[in-house]
Order: C-alpha cells, then sequence, then structure tokens
C-alpha cells in the first residue's frame, strides 16, 4: 500500500558571499615593494642636481671616484668624464648633494686640487695620498647656473674674503707672478691675483687683492712699489739694506704706503696704480710746476742715464728727462742735448723771508728771466760730474764758475737752453793731453844729440887747454908752476867728467829716458781715464781675453 505522507523536501539555505583575502604567502613581497616605492621616492627627492664641467685635460679626474669639496666638506662626486667632441677639451659630469643646489650659481668656481709648489707657495700636499679632488668656491650671483668652465689654477684669494680688488700699471713683470703677497708697513695684507699684458703692448696691469680691513689704507693717493730682492745702498752713513721680508727676498713682492699729509679719500674698487720700481721713486714728493731745460755738452755722457738727478750744491732740483743728439744742417761738430726737468718746489725760501727763490717763478716771466740771466752772468752753468766712481754714474750740477767763459740762456729756445761747463774730470784729462803733446813736440832726439856734440866740443877744448899749459909749464917756475899744476888738476878733473862712463853723462841720458816715459804714461793715463773713470778709485781694469 502507499504512504500517504510524502517526504518533507529539502530546504534552500541561503550562502553569503565570502570578503577578499590575501594569503599570508604575499605579505612578505608586498612589504618589500612598498619599501622600495618608498626608497625611490625618497631619493628621487633628496637626489641632487646634475652638473657639467669642463676642464683643459683630465690630469686627476677618475669618475666614481674624484669628489667635490667646498671648504674641505664632500658635496658631489664625478659620475662620467667624457672627451669633447672636437678633441679641444673634457667633459666631467658630476653629481651633487640636494643641498649643494644653492650653491650653483652664475659665479661659482671650480678647479682640479692637486700637489703644487710654487715661488711663493705650496699647496695640496693632502692630495698625495688622498688623490686629487674638485674644489669649489660659491659666488655672490642670485642666478642658478649647471653648466661650468674649470679654472686652470686654484683662485688666490676666495670670494667670500672681505676686501678689494686694485689694478697696478707695471713697465715689466719682473720677478712677480701670481700670489706675489702684497706688504703694508711689512705686514703681508694681500696677493697678486692675475696679470696681462696690455692691448697696446707697452706695460702689464697686475690685479691685486687688499684684505680687510688693510683695503681703508688704501687712497687715490697710495703709491705702490715693487719691493722684490733686497735694497742695498751706500752713503755717509755706511751700507743700508732694507728689505720687505725672507719671502720676498725669494718669491718677489710688492708694497705701499700714503704719504703723512695725505688726505685724499679711498681708492674705489679696482682704481688703477702706477707701480714704482722703488720705494723711493713711490714716495717723492710730487710737483705740480715742472720746468724744462736744454743742456747742451760736448763731452761723453757715458754713465748719464735718464732719471739721473739734477742738483745745486747738493740739493736735488730735478732729474734728467731725456737724452738727444744735436744734429743740425751744416753743423761742424756734433753735441748731445740733455733735457732737464726742474720742480721749482724743491728750492723754497724760508718761509719768514721775502727773498725771490731759485727758479721760483715760471720762466716766460720777464722778471725771472733777467735774475736768470744775472746768475749765468755770474758763472751759473751745468756741469756732468761723477756721482760714484765706482759705477761711473754721472749726474748734473748747476754750480757757479767765476772764471766760465761767457755765456747766456737761450730763452728763444724750447725748452730754453742753459750754458754749460766742461766737467772735472774732463777738464783733466784735457790738461793731460796738452802736456802731452807739449812733451811730444819737445826735439828730444835733437837736444841729446846737441848735448852729445858739445860735450865732443868741451872735449877738444880741454885738450887744447892741456897743450898749452904743458907748454907753459915748460916756461914758467915758481908761482906760476903751482898755477899750472893746479889748472892741470881741473883739466884732469872736466876729462873725468866728459868720460862716456862719467856720472854726469849718465844721469843725463837717465833724465832723458824717464822724461819720455813719464810722456808715455801721462798719454796712457788720459787714454784709461777716458774709457774707465773708475779707475780713479778701482784702478786698473782687467783685461779681458
Amino acid at each position: 500500500m502507499t504512504d500517504p505522507t510524502p517526504p518533507a523536501l529539502p530546504v534552500a539555505v541561503v550562502d553569503r558571499p565570502r570578503r577578499f583575502r590575501i594569503p599570508l604567502v604575499w605579505i612578505i613581497p608586498l612589504v618589500a615593494a612598498l619599501i622600495g616605492a618608498f626608497l625611490a621616492v625618497r631619493t628621487y627627492y633628496e637626489q641632487g642636481p646634475t652638473v657639467t664641467i669642463t676642464f683643459g685635460t683630465g690630469v686627476g679626474l677618475e669618475p666614481g671616484k674624484t669628489r667635490i669639496k667646498y671648504k674641505d666638506v664632500d658635496v658631489g662626486q664625478l659620475s662620467a668624464v667624457t672627451l669633447a667632441a672636437d678633441g679641444s677639451h673634457v667633459v666631467a659630469t658630476a653629481k651633487l648633494a640636494r643641498e649643494a643646489a644653492r650653491l650653483l650659481v652664475d659665479d661659482t668656481r671650480f678647479w682640479v686640487v692637486s700637489a703644487r709648489v710654487s715661488g711663493s707657495s705650496v699647496s695640496g700636499l693632502d692630495t698625495l695620498l688622498s688623490g686629487a679632488y674638485i674644489g669649489m668656491d660659491v659666488g655672490k650671483s642670485d642666478e642658478s647656473r649647471r653648466d661650468f668652465k674649470g679654472l686652470d689654477e686654484a683662485p688666490v684669494i676666495s670670494i667670500d674674503v672681505p676686501g678689494r680688488y686694485f689694478a697696478l700699471e707695471a713697465p715689466s713683470l719682473g720677478s712677480l707672478d701670481v700670489g706675489t703677497p702684497v706688504y703694508y708697513r711689512r705686514i703681508p695684507v694681500g696677493q697678486v691675483t692675475g696679470f696681462r699684458l696690455d692691448a697696446t703692448g707697452k706695460h702689464v696691469d697686475l690685479r691685486v687683492f687688499i684684505k680687510a680691513p688693510y683695503d681703508r689704507f688704501v687712497t687715490t693717493d697710495t703709491r705702490f712699489w715693487n719691493a722684490s730682492g733686497v735694497d742695498v745702498k751706500l752713503g755717509a752713513d755706511g751700507v743700508q739694506v732694507n728689505t720687505e721680508s725672507l719671502t720676498s727676498i725669494v718669491a718677489g713682492g710688492l708694497s705701499f704706503l700714503t704719504p703723512e699729509t695725505s688726505e685724499a679719500a679711498r681708492a674705489p674698487q679696482e682704481h688703477v696704480f702706477h707701480l714704482f720700481d722703488t720705494r723711493e721713486q713711490a714716495l717723492k714728493q710730487p710737483h705740480t710746476t715742472i720746468q724744462h731745460y736744454l743742456l747742451r755738452f760736448t763731452e761723453s755722457v757715458r754713465g748719464l742715464s735718464v732719471g739721473a738727478p739734477v742738483e745745486f750744491r747738493g740739493i736735488q732740483l730735478g732729474e734728467v728727462s731725456a737724452i738727444h743728439a744735436d744734429i743740425q744742417k751744416g753743423a761742424t761738430d756734433l753735441g748731445l742735448l740733455v733735457e732737464v726737468a726742474i720742480y721749482p718746489g724743491r728750492m723754497q725760501a724760508r718761509p719768514d723771508s721775502d727773498k725771490q727763490t731759485f727758479f721760483g717763478k715760471d720762466y716766460r716771466d720777464k722778471d725771472f728771466r733777467e735774475f736768470i740771466d744775472r746768475l749765468v752772468s755770474s758763472g751759473l752753468r751745468a756741469q756732468l760730474r761723477n756721482g760714484n766712481l765706482v759705477t761711473g754714474q754721472l749726474y748734473v750740477a748747476l754750480d757757479f764758475f767765476p772764471g766760465a767763459k761767457p755765456g747766456k740762456a737761450d730763452w728763444a729756445a724750447r725748452p730754453p737752453r742753459l750754458p754749460t761747463q766742461r766737467g772735472s774730470l774732463d777738464e783733466l784729462q784735457t790738461t793731460l793731453l796738452r802736456i802731452i803733446d807739449k812733451l811730444d813736440r819737445l826735439p828730444l832726439n835733437e837736444i841729446g844729440q846737441d848735448t852729445r856734440k858739445a860735450i865732443v866740443g868741451l872735449g877738444r877744448t880741454v885738450d887744447e887747454a892741456e897743450a898749452l899749459v904743458k907748454r907753459i909749464d915748460g916756461l914758467a917756475n915758481g908761482d906760476v908752476r903751482d898755477t899750472v899744476v893746479e889748472a892741470r888738476a881741473a883739466i884732469a878733473d872736466t876729462r873725468k867728467l866728459l868720460a862716456t862712463d862719467a856720472p854726469l853723462q849718465q844721469d843725463l841720458r837717465a833724465s832723458l829716458q824717464e822724461l819720455t816715459r813719464a810722456a808715455q804714461a801721462l798719454r796712457h793715463l788720459a787714454d784709461t781715464l777716458d774709457r774707465h773713470p773708475e779707475a780713479l778709485l778701482r784702478g786698473k781694469p782687467e783685461e779681458k781675453p
């Protein structure tokens, strides 16, 4: 039979969807990826700028090794060094720290630091062990930059050092170089930072840097001079040796000073100064009034140079400014024109005196010309004198010569011409030559022959007198005989004097020989003084082979 109750039907159960779950095996890679992303983002934001620097050569540059330092702190490293397309230079690529980005401005400088020894300094000795590196000097510009040209040498002065730059004009470089010290009262206060030849080629332009606070002592009236080597002077006080320092002897140096009486303002940046050769020239009192005169000499001016002093009885009134030959059409002789510059301010009368000064006015003034004409008529002349017998240097002396030949100033010439007097040494040579000429004109040979003839004639006379005495002796007795004996003795003495080997004749011959040698010695002395005036002090110069 059939069960009337059907089985129960299954009940449907709703299955809700499950949440997505990450397997534990993926947790580690996921964390690693997150860390990597974080480091990548951090590296990207912390990565510094990349710069390119061009150098003339790749000496000391090694990618991945050469460091870039600023104030001895690493701020970057070279990443690559390549040769330029034209092969004229190398291009170094460097990555710098992020903090160094603010240092990359338009006037920032780079250079290779290596061991260097120059005449004035020794630098980079630490690179002998650590290797070369690139030095960096940050500029003051506000403009950012990424491409730079490296310096050939390290800069002498860093940009951040306080002070001022000045320019000097020198006739030649001499022993000066980059890094040469500059002294103020023997204190090193700066250095030479560079030099170049002027565009005209007539002088050398030097650039110097004076550190603060010493730069405030540089005024528009400051004098610079070359203090290299040793300055040796031989004067009335003995030998004086002056030098700035041992460094200036070896490597050279410059020095500057401002006159005590100067009230000039501070010199601006890049002010141009003239570089003098010596301290004396630099500190020489400037003169606003200069009078030029011409002096004509017919003697040798050997030893006279431009700059030689012009003195009046020991007071220096000026200096020689030029020397020219006096070449005139139809002239029978050639003279030398010496142009001198006279500074009237050096010959002033006492402040409480109203007397007229020497060269105290302009030579165009009528009264002044009359004053000079009176002095010239009283014997005022210009003369070349020997200032140093050792070196043979000459100077121009203005003095009075009462016995001088008549002369007058030529005011029509431009510049005016003053009369001159031959030098004392030249007059000595002229006198010696005049004496020698007179001795040469003496007929010494004829005098000797006449003397010899006179002696022979005297001998014959004595023979005749002796024969006469013999005849008288045969005729006379007593007192007459005694007289004859005495006469015979006198004749015998006379014969001895007239003998060939008699002292009288020997002395006469010796005297004539000595006179001849004296004339030759005087001629030789005159020739020697003409060629070597310093021989009066040093003696005869050695003859060169």
